[in-house]
């Protein structure tokens, strides 16, 4: 019988790889059906794809050279050791950043267009493009067995908005680094509209502002906490602590822009 336990074995855990690759395969042919085939940044025809190749490139190479900590763009002379100028000797919450490129340009109009529910569909493909251009950063980090978490909103900001693109953001990473989509976190406090707020006002409003739920299997995992905008880092910083409180070892923010917060 222990003879043939391991074919058994086998045979499933093939047969289970077919099957997924099989639905990854569906899943994007019901993605070219349902959204449309023009890319959102210049509107040419793609043919399937949501973006065209040239706006692809462009995405996948904006990143540039960051700060390894906290994501934030930095100078080809700056000292990085410890973080950037930005992050150096600050209490961040999450153990490093990883971004698509900086909040300008084609990356800072499509953040834009995400936060309407009619452009949900860029969620999954940009969320499969900032693992293209960061895989080698992620992979750094051991993931095989990290738990993909999107940020979440509020009840009654997610029921005005509609959706929340962070969640959409997820699916596409998920979908990418074949990991699982773990929504254990809950935001708790209903805080304002943090755009005008400066670092320390950030860091006030959102103190306790998220409970992760108690979940068998979160201790001790690595998380990738999914975001779309990463800026004073107070946010993701007390969604990490959440899940570092509820048993998360590490906690790796994936966002699709960096952008320079006031002071």
């Amino acid at each position: 019988m222990r003879n043939l336990r391991k074919p058994i074995e086998e045979v499933l855990v093939s047969t289970g790889r077919r099957l997924r690759d099989s639905w990854g395969w569906a899943g994007r042919a019901v993605d070219s059906l349902l959204f449309p085939s023009y890319c959102p940044i210049c509107e040419a025809e793609t043919g399937g794809p949501a973006f065209c190749d040239g706006c692809r490139r462009e995405l996948l190479g904006a990143s540039g050279r960051t700060c390894a900590r906290c994501a934030m763009p930095v100078g080809p002379y700056a000292d990085r050791t410890g973080g950037c100028s930005e992050c150096r000797g600050v209490a961040l919450g999450f153990d490093r950043a990883v971004a698509l490129g900086p909040y300008q340009g084609p990356i800072r109009s499509l953040c834009l267009s995400l936060k309407h529910e009619r452009n949900a569909w860029i969620g999954r493909w940009l969320g499969e493009l900032i693992v293209e251009g960061q895989l080698d950063q992620l992979r750094a980090e051991r993931i095989p067995q990290a738990w993909v978490v999107p940020v979440p909103l509020h009840w009654r900001r997610r029921l005005s908005r509609g959706y929340n693109q962070a969640e959409a953001l997820a699916v596409g990473v998920g979908r990418a680094l074949e990991l699982p989509v773990k929504p254990v976190l809950r935001r708790v406090v209903a805080t304002p509209k943090l755009a005008l707020a400066g670092r320390t006002e950030r860091a006030k409003l959102m103190r306790q502002a998220f409970r992760a739920r108690e979940v068998p299997g979160l201790k001790g995992r690595t998380v990738l906490l999914i975001d779309d905008i990463l800026t004073t880092g107070a946010t993701c910083g007390a969604a990490a602590r959440a899940l570092k409180r509820a048993g998360a070892s590490k906690v790796l923010v994936v966002v699709v822009a960096r952008a320079e917060g006031k002071p």
